[in-house]
């Protein structure tokens, strides 16, 4: 037993430092014994809300990976995401795919929605996540050039292709594990399957004995 509980913690310090390592000290994965929900594409008008909503009931902080025109548009939303404690990243200012952009394209798709996020609320992103998950060495060097640690998409959940409630939650709780990254849409439109699936997936992870925590904190 005193082997195993070494093991144990030797795991835990290997986990944490892997987390951190390369990354200025922000968080990428989920702590041990919990999972991270995340959230691209918002804010939007309706679903946002209703998510925001869900987390509040079940008091679980997320993060929100929001594309600039859509932040610009919303900046009320902007804030209420932050007022309720979840953190909030860069998903780019139009959501291209940064890989087939010449370079003063790829600048401002980069640099303007943290602009625009911190003249909303005082704070910038200290991750982008790129759309599409389509990255290159340039690419991820320009994103770490403007301050922040170039992230990938997590998990898919694929509520974009909105293939019914049933699925999503079933293919999110059979693939969840410790330090798991769920990827998840508030954003652009007909999102209603991933609000329904949400509360079925948060308390189906509870029963499976996660807890939950946020990534790319600032």
């Amino acid at each position: 037993m005193k082997f195993k509980g070494i093991f144990f913690i030797l795991s835990v310090f290997s986990f944490a430092f892997t987390a951190y390592a390369g990354n200025n000290g922000v968080r990428t994965h989920a702590l041990p014994g919990t999972v991270a929900l995340t959230f691209d594409d918002g804010p939007a008008d309706i679903y946002t809300v209703q998510i925001l909503n869900v987390l509040k009931k079940y008091n679980i902080k997320a993060t929100f990976f929001m594309v600039g025109a859509n932040a610009k548009s919303h900046p009320d939303l902007v804030k209420m995401v932050l007022a309720d404690g979840h953190a909030i990243n860069n998903h780019s200012m139009t959501h291209p795919m940064l890989t087939k952009l010449n370079d003063a394209q790829l600048h401002k798709e980069v640099e303007m929605p943290s602009i625009v996020i911190y003249n909303i609320i005082g704070k910038k992103p200290v991750c982008l996540r790129y759309p599409f998950g389509a990255s290159n060495e340039h690419v991820r060097e320009v994103i770490r050039e403007a301050g922040m640690v170039p992230l990938p998409m997590g998990f898919n959940s694929f509520d974009y292709d909105r293939p019914g409630v049933d699925k999503i939650v079933n293919w999110v709780l059979k693939n969840a594990h410790s330090g798991q990254v769920f990827l998840f849409h508030d954003g652009y439109a007909k999102r209603e399957q991933t609000v329904a699936a949400l509360p079925r997936i948060i308390e189906g992870l509870k029963a499976k004995g996660f807890g939950f925590s946020q990534i790319c904190v600032n």
